[in-house]
Parts: structure tokens; C-alpha cells; sequence
């Protein structure tokens, strides 16, 4: 590795294994060092000895760094790998650079942690070829589908390649290491990406925010939501200060002032959880 380059890690997500990233290394390796490298218990690595868990994985990551002896990377994880990313920065924050998380699970609802559950015992019994079609379902749209069928074949052949007796066992991890890293607070630069079609971690609690906060008078326009920020434009006649005290004395702290005078910046970010979801909407009910 090029000492005078700074590395970045890709963490690959859950089923996968690292050739996942061969569409950006030839872009990133004309600026950056780069590593990537297979999960326990997925690709080449072996399989997990221990229990199941975040800290697992992100000790795994610990070892390859200390014996490639790279003193700071940026992390690059897609859904487990982006936990994964947050887990590893929390256990050792002087290793990391900065975060670039893909569609990290987080609020997962009741009915997602139950069908996480119903899967790992699916491929518990009859493998991954079960869960495949409806993997694929949820991570790509049936354009893309349609377009990059090679693609779609491959990612299949990745995720029916894995051994049902070690996927089946950390499958449940989607599930415990959401609960996991509510715990955890990571103060590192970090990027932070989801998709309006993401499974679990679109822009759904954006919108209903953004319903309630339509239905007040003190609201004049709210931008149209695609993603996980909303704008709102108060009218002109609202006192933004009695807004900004409502809010303050409820604990609740948004951007108040860099989008202009009258406009207000929220952002549900990962660590905004179901409870802190229906909080919000009494406080709003309260104006």
C-alpha cells in the first residue's frame, strides 16, 4: 500500500463477499489505497467460532488492519457491513477516518424483525436458494432487474453459494445488531446514503413528519420528501422563536437557521428509533 495514500475499507453486506465491490475499485484505487476482504463466514473466510455479533465482526476487521498495519482508514459498509462500520468505530474510534454507511439498518418496524427472524429459519431448513428471489426483490427494482440480468445472476449465484448451516446462524444479526447499536455513538465524518425504494430505510418516517407538520397553520410550504430531510417553510407572519422554544423545551433540536429565516431542516438519521418517532409526533400535535 502507498503510504502517502489514504485507505479505505469496503465491508460487503450479508450473503455477499467481496467481489461485491468490483464495479468501484477501479474508480477508487486511482486515489486511495484499498482493502477489501470476506466476512466470517462468508466467501473465503472461515466460519465464525464465537457467537454472533457485531463486536465479532468488528474484531475481525481489527485484526486484518493491525496486521497490515494500517493506522486509519475510512470504512465503507453496505447494510451489514455498514453496521458493521458503526460498530468497529465505536470499539476503535483512533482507527477510523470517517464513515460512508449504504443503506444501514436501523428503526427495523415489528413486523421486519419478525420476518428477519422467519428467514433465518427458512434458510435454516431449506437453505438460501429459498430466500433468494425475495433478497433480490428487495434489493433491486424490477427495472434494474430487468436491465442487468447478468447482474441479478450473479448476485444469486453469491448468495445460493453460501452454506445454510453458517448463513442460517448469522443471518439474525440484521436483527440483534439493530438493537445493538442503538447504543452506539460514533463522532466521526460520515456519509450517510438511502434510497427512496430501500427496504427498511427509506424515507417513510420523513414523509409522516412532514403530513404532520402540513397540517398546522404555522406552515406556509414543505419541500416534496424523496429522502430522509425535510425543509419547511414557516409563513411569514409565525414567530420562528416561539417554534424554536416549543421544540427546545420538548428536548427536540433541528436546523433552524441555515436554509433562511422562516425555514426549518430536519433530518431523520440513522440513531432516530420508533420511539422517538411517535415522540416527535405528539410534540408536533402540540403546536
Amino acid at each position: 500500500m502507498d503510504p502517502k495514500r489514504k485507505t479505505l475499507v469496503l465491508i460487503h453486506g450479508l450473503g455477499l463477499n467481496q467481489d461485491v465491490w468490483a464495479w468501484q475499485i477501479s474508480l477508487f484505487k486511482k486515489n486511495y489505497n484499498i482493502l477489501i476482504y470476506d466476512l466470517l463466514g462468508h466467501g473465503d473466510s472461515k466460519d465464525p467460532e464465537n457467537e454472533i455479533s457485531l463486536t465479532l465482526f468488528a474484531d475481525q476487521l481489527s485484526a486484518i488492519v493491525d496486521y497490515l498495519d494500517i493506522k486509519k482508514a475510512a470504512l465503507v459498509g453496505f447494510s451489514l457491513g455498514s453496521m458493521i462500520s458503526r460498530k468497529f468505530a465505536s470499539l476503535h474510534p483512533s482507527k477510523v477516518e470517517g464513515l460512508v454507511l449504504l443503506n444501514s439498518p436501523n428503526r427495523l418496524l415489528d413486523n421486519e424483525r419478525s420476518e428477519i427472524l422467519e428467514r433465518a429459519k427458512l434458510l435454516r431448513e431449506k437453505g438460501p436458494e429459498y430466500t433468494t428471489n425475495a433478497a433480490i426483490e428487495r434489493w433491486f427494482s424490477n427495472e434494474f432487474q430487468q436491465n442487468n440480468p447478468h447482474i441479478i445472476q450473479l448476485v444469486r449465484n453469491w448468495v445460493n453459494g453460501n452454506r445454510k448451516e453458517v448463513y442460517s446462524k448469522i443471518y439474525p444479526i440484521l436483527y440483534y445488531g439493530s438493537v445493538d447499536l442503538k447504543l452506539v455513538n460514533e463522532k466521526k465524518p460520515s456519509l450517510i446514503i438511502t434510497c427512496d425504494q430501500d427496504f427498511s430505510n427509506g424515507p417513510d418516517a420523513a414523509k409522516e413528519i412532514a403530513k404532520k407538520f402540513s397540517s398546522k397553520d404555522i406552515v406556509n410550504k414543505i419541500n416534496s420528501v424523496e429522502t430522509n430531510i425535510i425543509i419547511i417553510e414557516l409563513n411569514k407572519s409565525v414567530n420562528k422563536q416561539q417554534i424554536i422554544n416549543h421544540f427546545t423545551n420538548h428536548n427536540v433540536i433541528f436546523d433552524w437557521y441555515s436554509m433562511g429565516v422562516q425555514k426549518i431542516r430536519i433530518v431523520t438519521h440513522l440513531d432516530y428509533t420508533e420511539k422517538d418517532h411517535a415522540a416527535l409526533m405528539e410534540i408536533v400535535d402540540k403546536l
